[in-house]
Order: structure tokens, then sequence, then C-alpha cells
């Protein structure tokens, strides 16, 4: 496993995500409060495009005064709709930007447990590796333990110092020993190259 996996880039241009959220958040606050405030004074345009309308209907205002009237607060309408949609725009933006950020700490975050566990089931190797590995050697020393008593036995049949009947029983419990052993020392040795690999990544 690489040593940089799951860190930060190393450029100029990196920025950390919880950065990018702490600033896209203020801005925005201060953006939903524009859109909030552009969006009233729209309403308050069209009511006062109602208002004009009315008031030519019941004759307060010529047709000229009205089209006057009607083409300012036209103007002021059009120009707050282009703010508006700028507005929306950026705050669609932010929202995008917001998501990616999100992504990111999300992944590293994933990263971050991933590494803990994998520090975690190495610990665990390693103290299991150290106990078996304790076992492993006693199992070795026991061989070599019965391989001396064998070769002793050995001694003790050619001098004739033990019976025929001894020697056979003595040298099956050897060889059924040895056997059980060899099945301890096969299932240790498998477990060790196992808890070599976790260790190793």
């Amino acid at each position: 496993m690489s040593h940089h996996e799951g860190l930060p880039p190393e450029d100029n241009y990196y920025v950390d995500p919880k950065e990018m959220l702490s600033q896209y958040s203020v801005e925005w606050i201060s953006l939903r409060k524009s859109y909030d405030e552009v969006k009233k004074q729209l309403l308050d345009v069209q009511e006062e495009l109602t208002r004009i309308d009315r008031r030519l209907e019941m004759g307060d205002i010529t047709e000229g005064e009205h089209i006057i009237l009607y083409r300012e607060k036209w103007t002021e309408s059009t120009q707050l709709v282009q703010v508006k949609r700028e507005v929306e725009n950026r705050l669609y933006e932010i929202q995008r930007a917001i998501r990616e950020a999100n992504k990111q700490l999300k992944k590293a975050e994933e990263e971050r447990r991933r590494r803990e566990r994998m520090e975690e089931e190495r610990s665990h190797a390693m103290i299991e590796w150290m106990s078996l590995k304790q076992g492993f050697d006693l199992v070795t020393a026991r061989r070599e333990e019965i391989n001396v008593e064998s070769d002793k036995l050995d001694v003790k049949r050619r001098n004739g110092s033990i019976s025929d009947t001894e020697y056979r029983e003595t040298r099956i419990e050897h060889i059924r020993q040895l056997a059980e052993l060899s099945t301890v020392e096969s299932d240790v040795k498998r477990r060790l190259a196992e808890l070599l690999e976790i260790i190793r990544k």
C-alpha cells in the first residue's frame, strides 16, 4: 500500500474540503438572503404594476402616464429578474461544489476508517503471530526432545537393556506424538503465513 494513499494531493491548488464547505456556507447564507430579498422586490414590483393598471382603469392617470410609470417598473422588474437568475446560477454552482466537497470528505473519512481497521488488524495479527511463534518454538523443541528420546531408546535396545515389547510400545508412542506434532506444526505454519501477510500489508 502506498504511504501517500488517502492523503491530500501535494499541489499548490489543493483545498481542504472542510475549508471549502466553511467558505461556501458563508457565501450561501449571504446569497440566500439576497435571493429572498430579490424575490420580495419582484413581488413588490408586480404589485406596483397591478396598482398602475388599476389607476388607469379608474382614470387616476392618463395612457401616457401609465406607459411611463409602467415602463419604469418594467425596467426595474427586468433588472431584478436578471439579478435573480445570476443569484440562482451561483447558488446552483455552490450546491454542486458543496456536494463534491461532501463527497471528498466522505471518501477521506472512509479511507481513514479503512486505514484504522487495517492498523487494528495488523496490531492483532502481530500479537497473535508472536503468541503462535512461541507455541511453534515449543512444538519444535518437543520434536527435538522426542528425537533425543528415540535415539536413547535405540541405544537401550542395542545394549539389551530394554525388552522388545517395551521398545515397540515406546517407539509407537513416539511416532504417534511426532504425527500429532506434525499436524500442529502444519496448522501453525499456515496461520503464521496468513498473519505475516496481514502484517506486511
